[in-house]
């Protein structure tokens, strides 16, 4: 009888040990998934938050500054008479259209940039 308590004491031991190394494997891991999920996300969240705050920020420059224009040519000029009162905002309208058209521009990547990017832009036909 004394070997066989001997032997339940051993592994007794041994599964304690095995339940450590397994506890202290799944903390490992758990702390490896938030540290590869979390802090990137977060760092995800604060880009984002700072190029919409940017966005809105530069978007109501610009509008701000086309009104500011329109009103500057509707009263420092006296060729827009009253039939031609609705041409200061035609050039309101132009001038934001043209500042649309260069952001967006911007924005967009470049065809050769996209092309040392790996990315197929256009499909392959597929053989039927």
């Amino acid at each position: 009888m004394p070997r066989r308590t001997e032997s339940r004491r051993k592994r007794s031991r041994r599964d304690a040990g095995l339940r450590a190394e397994v506890s202290e494997l799944v903390a490992t891991l758990r702390a490896y998934a938030v540290q590869e999920t979390v802090g990137p996300l977060r760092g995800l969240g604060r880009y984002l938050a700072f190029g919409l705050i940017g966005a809105v920020l530069v978007s109501s420059a610009i509008i701000l500054a086309t009104l500011a224009a329109v009103r500057a040519l509707q009263t420092t000029t006296s060729v827009f008479g009253a039939n031609w009162s609705f041409v200061p905002h035609l050039v309101g309208a132009a001038v934001l259209v043209v500042a649309i058209a260069t952001l967006m521009r911007a924005i967009r990547p470049s065809r050769s940039a996209v092309r040392n990017s790996g990315v197929d832009l256009e499909p392959e036909p597929h053989d039927v």
